[in-house]
């Protein structure tokens, strides 16, 4: 944060930085249904169907490690993991499934915490109860008495657009030019 504002964060700003972070890196999260921080050696209870293959919910699939499997009570280990469910041959059944698992990412991406970052920047530069600010013809907006800290337009659409959400941390690259038509040899124009 230091190096992004262009000046030492001071004593007084050091609790109320680290609680922004933590702000912002919880509504990333649930913005994107997926945790991005770290979790090593954590219990995943799932509540299966009945059938071979037992969903995991998005929210743990970023680099996640399956270390050991547990139903009633039981180790089980005739399971193939696919990184998105578990599947066996024999059915789940109904009863619960816990996992100890690690997940998210060891280094959040660089575009993760510019965005983060940029949110905390902003929410700094705003006095407490402001929502917005605009320098030309002056205008304040306040936010309403139930208002907290929310994820700004423009990050909302950055995190669209790096497919968060979808766990594909890459970005849709389009080539410039003509665009062919497979169904036969004319080029079709933009």
């Amino acid at each position: 944060m230091a190096a992004r504002i262009g000046r030492p964060i001071v004593p007084d700003e050091t609790d109320r930085v680290a609680a922004f972070l933590a702000d912002v890196t919880g509504l990333i999260e649930d913005y994107c249904g997926r945790d991005m921080d770290r979790r090593s050696g954590q219990s995943i209870t799932l509540y299966p169907e009945g059938g071979c293959v037992l969903y995991i919910p998005a929210r743990y699939q970023t680099f996640l490690t399956v270390a050991g499997v547990l139903q009633n009570g039981q180790a089980v280990t005739d399971y193939t993991f696919n990184g998105r469910h578990l599947t066996r041959e024999a059915d789940w059944g109904e009863s619960a499934v816990t996992l100890t698992a690690s997940w998210g990412y060891e280094a959040v991406p660089a575009s993760l915490r510019a965005i983060a970052c940029s949110e905390v920047i902003r929410w700094l530069a705003l006095s407490p109860g402001v929502e917005s600010e605009r320098v030309g013809e002056v205008e304040v907006t306040f936010a309403g008495a139930s208002s907290a800290q929310t994820l700004s337009t423009a990050t909302r659409t950055s995190l669209r657009q790096g497919r968060w959400r979808r766990g594909v941390a890459s970005l849709t690259l389009r080539r410039e030019g003509p665009v062919l038509d497979l169904r036969g040899p004319v080029v079709l124009h933009d």
